[in-house]
């Protein structure tokens, strides 16, 4: 291992690498800062960074050219709407690409904008890689063929995915997913409110998502649903995780309810949450898998604008929106979709689980198994993922 990071140092000792690389929303942020980390430790520091990215990958050393919160959409119609806007930013990014010709372009999720940008650059002589692979597996398989036509390298997080690209030809690597790896959630030096040590209460995680229109349209049932909760358990406290921004408008509702809550968008403080809540109500996302590291029994909720809804549901190839349920090809993690998220069923599958002990535990026993699928042998997967876009320079 030291001899091959020797050997990668000596290569790039005499030229600075810059890099181009773009994170579309939270999760790609907190992916991209692991591997800047590590570019920048290989490299000792001999590189420059340019693109988009959230407040992680910016406090490793990245120049953004604007703010990742005009690529964070989800939903068809969403990015229907924003399309004149999305391609002023591919123009601007393409731009800035041709501008600073970099050594290689680095995308990361998002492929919605990432690939339609990769595409678009492909007549350059600049390397082209992409983390985190489309879910082709879920739906559009078709995506498989095409991205395999511009890109030179895919790095996948989770170990069924290489199979769906390699048989277009795409070289593709799992690295494995760096939150399988975080030991932050055992132990660390965050801050914590008090309240999350006192055993006597009930303690229910919040977590709405990182995007507006999730927020939109799952907080409002969320409140709904912490009241029944509320009117049920003498002592209950909610614990809510506020994405960067949007901490003041959760407030708001928050504060014109009677409910007993702490809220926080200081991101660190999200492992001395997660590993203290005893159930978490939360969007679909990455957070299920940080949810799972901390050992925190979940009910996910998924709620999207019916035309969105109607086509996703009618192209999928899996029921089920959770990663953990796909790696142990069991639906043990229970999900709502659309009508279904409602206070009513909200609670009672809340109820079982805090009611229950057999339930939450078997829950917690099958997240630690699904978590350690996302492992692989080599260890930190930002450290392979850097030593490997590096060997591939």
């Amino acid at each position: 291992m030291q001899m091959k990071k020797v050997c990668l140092l000596k290569e790039y000792k005499n030229k600075k690498l810059i890099i181009f690389i773009i994170a579309g929303e939270l999760s790609g942020d907190n992916l991209g800062e692991g591997l800047l980390k590590n570019l920048k430790s290989i490299t000792k520091n001999n590189i420059e960074i340019y693109g988009i990215g959230g407040a992680k990958m910016i406090a490793q050393g990245l120049n953004p050219i604007f703010d990742i919160k005009n690529l964070s959409i989800m939903g068809i119609l969403e990015v229907i709407s924003k399309i004149p806007k999305i391609l002023t930013l591919l123009s601007l990014t393409k731009k800035k690409i041709i501008e600073i010709n970099p050594d290689v372009v680095i995308t990361i999720d998002s492929p919605g904008f990432n690939f339609r940008l990769q595409k678009s650059i492909k007549e350059l002589n600049i390397k082209r890689f992409h983390y985190v692979a489309p879910s082709v597996w879920a739906w559009k398989s078709y995506r498989a063929k095409k991205i395999s036509k511009f890109l030179d390298h895919l790095f996948v997080l989770y170990p069924f995915e290489k199979k769906y690209f390699t048989i277009h030809g795409l070289n593709t690597t799992f690295t494995g997913h760096p939150i399988a790896f975080d030991n932050k959630y055992i132990k660390n030096e965050y801050f914590f409110d008090d309240s999350l040590k006192n055993n006597s209460i009930l303690k229910i995680g919040i977590l709405p998502g990182s995007r507006l229109s999730e927020i939109k349209k799952l907080l409002p049932i969320f409140i709904e649903s912490a009241k029944l909760i509320k009117n049920h358990y003498d002592e209950v406290k909610f614990f809510i995780l506020a994405a960067s921004g949007f901490k003041n408008k959760i407030i708001n509702l928050f504060d014109e309810t009677k409910l007993d809550y702490y809220i926080t968008e200081n991101q660190s403080e999200k492992y001395n949450l997660f590993s203290n809540i005893d159930f978490a109500l939360c969007a679909s996302g990455t957070v299920t898998i940080e949810l799972a590291k901390a050992g925190t029994p979940m009910l996910v909720l998924y709620k999207l604008n019916y035309i969105t809804w109607y086509i996703v549901k009618n192209l999928a190839k899996v029921k089920t929106a959770t990663i953990l349920n796909i790696l142990l090809k069991e639906n043990f993690v229970p999900e709502l979709f659309q009508d279904q998220v409602n206070k009513e069923n909200i609670f009672k599958i809340t109820k079982s689980y805090i009611d229950n002990k057999n339930i939450s535990q078997n829950q917690i026993k099958k997240l630690r198994k699904g978590i350690s699928k996302l492992k692989n042998v080599h260890g930190d997967p930002s450290y392979i993922l850097a030593k490997k876009i590096l060997k591939l320079l």
